[in-house]
């Protein structure tokens, strides 16, 4: 049961929570630079299409354009077929985290939900909103015995976030995601960029070059089948 919100806080939360609501599949194209802490950066062309019920398809291309590698889930199972080797991996998984390919814990969910230009909200008893003098207005999340979950870090109108950062049960972040520019398409908005990153250092950005929304997509395509 939630604590009592006061109604202007709640207001905002469920603007922040209608954004882009009505997307049901959409797909796009642009460029990732992905950085581990003591490692050489790398970067590459990538692709995705994301459809309703948690499924998702992944894919990294080289500069001609041929795949390197895909993540696909199709709201079951998790996938990975690396086309350098033809290692193929699966796991049941009806949330996956992504730790094992980006070293940062982000789930498939909360990644269609970013890449469409949304935040995810951790379920919460209390919220606030505070303020800054020097920057934006934040809301923050809390959970009954746990403190603080996330904060949600809002634009000068409040509506709509720019960065959000998630919690753990000892208060660490588990990661932060935080939105740069805008793109529209249709009647919808999306993020020029997109960058995800850990307390360890490590990062992933997303330019975000094309986008196309409500697409006729095949549930075939968010299941990877193993080589022959």
């Amino acid at each position: 049961m939630r604590d009592s919100i006061e109604p202007t806080i709640r207001h905002t939360i469920e603007v922040l929570q209608s954004k882009n609501r009505n997307i049901i599949t959409f797909k796009g194209t642009g460029r990732v630079n992905y950085s581990v802490k003591n490692k050489e950066p790398v970067s590459s062309n990538i692709a995705w299409v994301a459809g309703d019920q948690n499924k998702l398809l992944i894919v990294l291309r080289g500069l001609l354009g041929e795949p390197l590698a895909r993540i696909a889930t199709d709201g079951e199972w998790l996938y990975f077929f690396s086309h350098a080797d033809n290692s193929y991996y699966k796991k049941r998984s009806a949330n996956a985290g992504m730790e094992s390919f980006i070293s940062i814990p982000v789930t498939s969910k909360d990644i269609i939900l970013l890449l469409s230009g949304r935040i995810p909200v951790t379920e919460f008893d209390s919220a606030a909103i505070v303020e800054h003098d020097t920057g934006p207005a934040v809301v923050v999340l809390k959970k009954r015995w746990l403190g603080v979950v996330e904060k949600i870090y809002l634009n000068e109108s409040r509506q709509d976030a720019v960065k959000v950062e998630l919690f753990d049960s000892m208060g660490e972040i588990v990661y932060r995601a935080s939105f740069e520019g805008e793109n529209n398409v249709n009647e919808y908005r999306f993020p020029s960029r997109l960058l995800v990153s850990n307390e360890r250092g490590d990062s992933f950005a997303i330019d975000l070059e094309k986008c196309w929304t409500d697409i006729p997509v095949s549930p075939s395509i968010f299941v990877l089948n193993p080589p022959e």
